[in-house]
């Protein structure tokens, strides 16, 4: 049974926020909820973390994806140099991308392990994320990812490994 209280404090709140953070407020519901439908469209927000870092979706297709990430200054270390961790995250993103575009309705993935190489610094531009998976079993999916600078140097490389998780099987009362 709903709670008509939350109910009202919720409606209350949409109620105040413009468009565009209603358009966000529904995209991060799909991103809780599968039972949420056509929340997203493309290109839409992928969720608050990815909106932090300035990750965005490029494309999932098929077992490949494509994500990027504009460095901008508050993603640089001390030295002025991109954080590792934020290239981590877009790399995360793209595996999980590429994982869910093969899966069917109900399943969803998890990481299991990222291993990632830095091979490059960065302190600018718009970074490029190209995964494929390698590999789909029945419960694990290896995927690869490679991470390009706008001038095409090769900045990271990384491969992971997904469990696909299924919804529990329903039972009769």
């Amino acid at each position: 049974m709903p709670d008509e209280a939350l109910r009202q404090r919720l409606d209350q709140a949409i109620e105040r926020l413009d468009d565009a953070q209603r358009k966000r407020l529904l995209d991060w519901a799909g991103s809780i909820s599968v039972n949420v439908q056509n929340a997203r469209s493309a290109g839409a927000s992928i969720g608050p973390l990815a909106d932090y870092l300035h990750i965005a979706n490029g494309g999932v297709v098929d077992g490949r994806a494509t994500y990027y990430l504009d460095v901008t200054p508050e993603l640089l270390n001390p030295h002025g140099v991109l954080h590792g961790g934020a290239i981590y995250v877009m790399v995360d993103y793209s595996m999980g991308g590429a994982t869910m575009s093969v899966l069917p309705p109900g399943e969803i993935c998890a990481t299991i392990e990222i291993k990632i190489s830095y091979l490059a610094g960065v302190r600018g531009g718009r970074l490029t994320c190209a995964t494929d998976i390698i590999k789909r079993g029945k419960n694990v999916v290896f995927l690869e990812s490679r991470v390009m600078a706008d001038s095409g140097a090769l900045v990271a490389a990384a491969t992971g490994s997904f469990a696909i998780i299924r919804p529990p099987a329903r039972t009769a009362l």
